[in-house]
């Protein structure tokens, strides 16, 4: 087949795509470019109650009728085929899918971006919107029926939401780093305020939102997109930065409205700060056995604050209930513009929306990268068959280590900023960080698996944030962030009949003060990791109450704001899993 057609993919004279596009399995049949693009900009779709929502319409110039990809979200539909380096570009590409033989609807939440409504930020009305545009979708003349969902992120969550609606002719999904559980996963680490992040996004949206449709469609950007998406200059921007949030205030520059994007951000991060009935009825994460389509799972090793937990917290309900993939990628195969797994994706929807035979569903169904090793492997089941949980003590030596030490306790000082201490404060008698060493490795040794932190503390504080890192320190000492676990001492009542010998889950619907100076116990959950650790090198635990110098992409979360002194006592052990 000819790829003369002006497309994206990995093909020579075809726009090179950023990131890995499959999980290592080898594809046959799968769809090539052959179609020009038609777009539709600005297609008013009446909602149920009459509402609008704005879409735009990539479709291939063609009288046939195709199969089409929805994505939906607050972010400006118009941005998605643009090459700036931003977390609202993540749609998926339409000079990849449309040519191909797919019609890519973008369309915008009510109340964004020209759509009518009011934003209510996964409330009833968005989550039957979802419903009603796929049914339009699907009865378009350029539509035979069979739709999917694609985009990764809000787009992601947006394809759960949809599946657990059930419309007719919605057929599979595709929601790689979605979130089904946004006050766990998303906005209440352990009950501690990713405040960093909240403020930021939903200005970001309603700054974005403000904008007028010409903005985005203007002569200016179309040239600036143009040096954008040129190869050397996409291939260098490509790459995740590692402070994402340092895009967002490079950009946050323009005023936005009050209503509805401080109404939302005060839901989130000031009226509702334990799960009640307003994160509940956004929480998906008991309901993923409901959804009965086809589902493609997974997240990349990276994105430890936002997403990659989702796979994990949803596998156990969805396996062998239906057709599933689920993968865990690389460190850094989630970019943006999002271009990754775009191969991958048609792999997926060959199979389902044109009946292809792709070899997609061929061998286990879970795939995993292990970094270190650099090696694809695949799995049936999760955690891993071969998994042995280990537990090391973190003793009062500093060493983390299988072999208990002597009784005692380590210490250290949490002193918020707030305190704003004098330039000619002498430095603090203890430390504001604690960690503790394994010793070196002395064969190569792969931890694939969940963490588990049993901590036995006690602090001088009401009230402390426990902030858990872990690290790979190379045989030069050089520390590599691997995964982190987070935990507010009030919130530390278990849920009994959630929670698993390796996974400890919180109710977070109520607060328990501490009793300064008593010792407690804490069981926090420490996000999976897949990590190949080589003879020389150590894994290191890192635990503080303040984010700074400790936080993974730039994430920060809200302090207790009392001054105090924790002690970890060495009874305390880390739950470690060991594969092979």
């Amino acid at each position: 087949m000819s790829t003369r057609v002006a497309c994206s993919g990995t093909e020579p004279g075809q726009r090179p795509l950023a990131g890995i596009q499959t999980t290592g399995r080898p594809y046959r049949n799968l769809s090539e470019p052959q179609f020009a693009i038609r777009r539709e900009d600005n297609v008013a779709v009446a909602m149920r109650d009459g509402t609008k929502l704005l879409s735009d319409v990539h479709r291939p110039d063609n009288p046939a009728r195709f199969p089409a990809l929805v994505a939906m979200s607050p972010y400006p539909r118009q941005m998605q085929a643009l090459g700036i380096p931003a977390g609202f570009v993540e749609a998926g590409q339409s000079d990849f899918f449309v040519p191909r033989g797919y019609a890519h609807v973008i369309a915008n939440s009510r109340g964004t971006c020209g759509s009518e409504g009011a934003y209510d930020f996964w409330g009833p009305a968005e989550q039957t919107d979802l419903y009603d545009l796929i049914e339009w979708v699907a009865a378009q003349p350029w539509c035979n029926g069979e739709v999917g969902m694609i985009g990764v992120s809000y787009f992601a969550i947006e394809q759960f939401r949809a599946a657990l609606l059930k419309p007719p002719h919605l057929r599979a999904i595709f929601p790689f780093s979605g979130t089904i559980d946004p006050y766990r996963e998303m906005f209440w680490h352990g009950g501690m305020f990713n405040g960093r992040f909240a403020s930021r996004y939903f200005a970001g949206i309603g700054m974005l939102s403000k904008r007028k449709d010409a903005f985005f469609r203007s002569s200016a950007v179309e040239l600036a997109n143009k040096i954008l998406l040129s190869p050397r200059v996409h291939a260098r921007l490509a790459a995740p930065h590692k402070d994402t949030l340092k895009v967002f205030d490079m950009a946050l520059k323009f005023a936005y409205d009050t209503h509805p994007w401080d109404d939302v951000f005060a839901d989130v991060g000031v009226l509702h700060q334990f799960r009640d009935e307003y994160w509940e009825f956004r929480d998906m994460s008991r309901r993923m056995g409901d959804i009965d389509i086809p589902m493609y799972l997974g997240a990349d090793w990276e994105n430890v604050c936002m997403h990659l937990d989702t796979p994990f917290t949803a596998f156990d309900d969805v396996k062998e209930r239906i057709p599933y993939r689920f993968s865990i990628t690389p460190r850094g195969s989630l970019q943006w513009p999002w271009e990754s797994l775009h191969v991958e994706a048609l792999a997926w929807y060959d199979h389902w929306l044109k009946k292809r035979d792709t070899g997609i569903l061929e061998g286990p169904p879970i795939r995993y990268y292990v970094e270190g090793a650099d090696e694809w492997r695949t799995a049936d089941s999760w955690p891993l068959p071969q998994t042995q949980f280990v537990e090391w003590h973190l003793r009062v030596d500093g060493l983390l280590d299988s072999t208990p030490g002597p009784e005692g306790a380590r210490e250290y000082l949490h002193l918020p900023k707030a305190l704003d201490l004098p330039k000619n404060a002498n430095p603090p008698q203890l430390p504001s960080v604690l960690s503790w060493d394994s010793a070196p490795f002395q064969q190569a040794t792969d931890l694939v698996g969940p963490f588990k932190l049993a901590l036995r503390a006690s602090s001088t504080a009401s009230d402390v944030n426990w902030i858990v890192k872990l690290q790979l320190i190379d045989a030069g000492g050089s520390a590599s962030d691997l995964t982190q676990g987070w935990l507010r001492a009030s919130h530390r009542a278990l849920d009994p009949a959630r929670s698993k010998p390796y996974r400890p889950v919180h109710p977070h619907d109520r607060a328990e003060p501490l009793v300064p100076g008593q010792p407690t116990w804490f069981e926090i959950a420490i996000v999976p990791t897949g990590q190949r650790f080589k003879p020389g090198q150590r894994l290191r635990l890192v635990l503080a109450s303040e984010d700074e110098g400790v936080a993974m992409q730039g994430l920060s979360h809200v302090s207790c704001g009392q001054a105090a002194k924790n002690r970890i006592f060495a009874e305390s052990r880390l739950m470690v899993p060991v594969v092979g």
